[in-house]
């Protein structure tokens, strides 16, 4: 039961007993004054007709008419002239009682009232003893008529009491509500701090909830803070930060593989190929400071979130540049600002370098783009000092205007004959069962019917600003999908969309119509837009969450350090990078990092789901490590 409803309650047992006592008092003390005004007023009735009938002449017919007519006008419940020796000489009496007074009242209140008697005297002997009894049926009905109105009073004041104990109460209580959604945000794992009320009471528990939410954060910030050294010391190399071989080699994988990379990019290798040399002449510590200076050097030639640096060992660096438009424009820069890092402008002498690019295209293998990258390096070796080679290039880095324009035109046909749908690919738990379907988008070519993955044409809709209508067709496919198919569907949200108003609130009013499907949709937000858009992705989730949809974190690994910043969002799952899962069997700097994040995830309420799993080794390896839900090659629905 709710406080308002108890309080009323309060209020009415409380009035009921103050009206049930005021009334036994106004009732009877109104019946003591009535019976005593209906005493003296027979008195006087008797007195002032007795007197009158002594001084007439004791015809006994007179008397009657005058006794009658007495009746008739003085409302008198009875009359009664009896005898000296007690016979009964006239009575004139009414039956009593009265419509305007329920029996059941008249029987809980009986005015009992002593008749008036007076001696009617014949001369100087008395002629009889006369006996009068008022009518009472008024003082019934002014008796009953102040009780009602009492009653009337006591409902009203029963309202007005409810009425302003209700506003009253709900202005105590609103902090209240407060520390409920707090209390249900923390059950929920979300650690939020509300604004501590006035009310002492609710004062102190706002105070110890809001201690336990900025410790639980202060906790999360610091196991951030670890999980991001370990990932550091498992992803990084340890002089220059960047990322080592190992983990660069995965990325590289990765943009060669995953339908959501770019689907062309370059691969720049810079080397130093008198390290060694230099390294005596220098010594260790300047060495070090050079190969420092380089690796700024490169990145300040990338800025751009999407290239990637690593250092592939002691002499050789690697940047990864997907979707460049001029690989000989980034070749210059990337060529001339190394060589500024190490060699004195002044000097006659500088210290050689080289560098060699080479293009790839979505589906080449690794060792494929490396070769060439080696070829070019090898050129550049063979012209002497430094030199630049860009390998064999091949691809239109530049589109023409004319390629922009076809690719336009089949983007939006294609969304206008609504030929945009989605694959399924299992994501299973540890025991195998699902967990949902991952749902990339699909795109018909209408020119030769195929149907081409995202990879193929989410970069040339990103380019014609038509992402938002692709994720709109995205999620209508999948409502249609969930109305005809059992099990959960996730599909993939762009920065764009998330950062939508418009298109959030149309996704509201869709999900709010349909609340059964609601509950079955799942939605990956890309990692970074947590963070790059934090307000609006705020805004995203809360529009949507409480409808019942499943959001989190696709491609997780890059900004764990981060991690602490989202633990009163409440996501419900982590979606963690292949490029870190791949061999996590054989990477022991990686467990200890997937463990730690397992653990700090699970904290904050969310699932981990491992991306990109190749095989049951991997598989195993991810299962001991806490995951709950993983997807790729090698996971295979029974």
């Amino acid at each position: 039961m709710t406080l308002t409803k108890q309080l009323w309650l309060a209020i009415a047992t409380i009035m009921t007993l103050a009206f049930g006592i005021s009334f036994l008092v106004s009732a009877w003390s109104a019946k003591g004054y009535l019976e005593d005004q209906l005493r003296l007023k027979n008195i006087d009735n008797a007195n002032s007709l007795a007197l009158s009938m002594s001084q007439i002449e004791k015809d006994p017919v007179l008397i009657e008419l005058l006794l009658s007519a007495q009746f008739d006008i003085g409302h008198y419940q009875s009359i009664r002239l009896t005898s000296p020796s007690g016979k009964l000489m006239v009575e004139q009496a009414s039956e009593g009682g009265t419509d305007k007074v329920p029996a059941w009242f008249v029987d809980l209140i009986p005015l009992r009232t002593e008749p008036g008697i007076a001696k009617v005297q014949d001369g100087w002997r008395q002629y009889g003893t006369l006996s009068v009894v008022s009518d009472n049926s008024f003082a019934y009905q002014a008796l009953w008529q102040g009780n009602r109105r009492l009653l009337a009073w006591f409902l009203a004041s029963v309202l007005l009491c409810g009425v302003i104990g209700t506003l009253i109460l709900r202005a105590i209580t609103r902090p209240l509500g407060e520390v409920v959604k707090q209390a249900e945000a923390i059950g929920a794992r979300r650690f939020i701090a509300i604004r501590e009320p006035r009310t002492r009471e609710f004062r102190s528990v706002v105070r110890a909830m809001n201690t336990l939410s900025g410790q639980v954060r202060s906790m999360l910030d610091e196991e951030s803070a670890r999980l991001e050294q370990l990932r550091r010391d498992a992803q990084h190399d340890a002089l220059t930060g960047l990322l080592s071989r190992e983990h660069f080699l995965k990325k590289i994988q990765h943009a060669l593989e995953d339908e959501a990379a770019a689907p062309t990019g370059a691969l720049f290798i810079l080397r130093l190929p008198d390290l060694l040399k230099l390294n005596k002449a220098l010594g260790r510590e300047a060495t070090d400071t050079l190969l420092i200076r380089v690796a700024g050097a490169l990145q300040e030639s990338c800025p751009d979130e999407p290239c990637l640096i690593g250092r592939l060992n002691g002499s050789d660096f690697a940047v990864l540049a997907p979707d460049v438009d001029s690989v000989v424009e980034l070749s210059n820069q990337i060529y001339a600002r190394a060589r500024l890092s190490i060699n004195d402008p002044s000097a006659d002498i500088g210290h050689p370098l080289l560098l060699g690019a080479a293009v790839y295209r979505h589906g080449d293998a690794v060792s494929q783009v490396l070769s060439r990258a080696d070829i070019a390096l090898g050129r550049a070796e063979q012209e002497g000092g430094s030199a630049v080679e860009l390998g064999d290039i091949d691809i239109a880095w530049k589109p023409v205007a004319s390629l922009i324009a076809a690719w336009q035109v089949l983007i939006e046909t294609a969304l206008d004959r609504k030929l945009i749908q989605c694959a399924t690919y299992p994501v299973l738990n540890g025991q195998g069962q699902l967990i949902h379907y991952e749902a990339p988008g699909r795109m018909q070519n209408i020119q030769d019917s195929l149907w081409m993955s995202a990879q193929e044409f989410m970069p040339w809709a990103s380019r014609l600003g038509l992402t938002e209508r692709i994720d709109e067709a995205v999620f209508d496919y999948a409502l249609t999908w969930l109305e005809s198919n059992a099990g959960p569907i996730c599909i993939n949200m762009s920065p764009q969309t998330v950062c939508d108003p418009v298109l959030v609130a149309r996704f509201y009013q869709a999900l709010k119509r349909s609340p059964q499907l609601a509950g079955r949709i799942w939605i990956d937000i890309p990692e970074f837009v947590a963070y790059r858009h934090a307000r609006e992705f705020r805004v995203f989730c809360d529009a949507l969450k409480p409808l019942g949809c499943k959001i989190g974190l696709e491609h997780v690994g890059n900004q764990i350090c981060h991690i602490g910043e989202l633990y009163d969002v409440g996501l419900d799952y982590l979606k963690i990078d292949r490029a870190i899962i791949h061999d996590i069997d054989q990477n022991l700097g990686n467990q200890t990092f997937l463990r730690g994040l397992c653990s700090i995830a699970h904290t904050m309420g969310m699932m981990t789901i491992a991306e990109g799993v190749l095989n049951q080794r991997e598989a195993g390896c991810l299962r001991e490590l806490g995951f709950k839900g993983m997807t790729g090659p090698g996971i295979v629905l029974a």
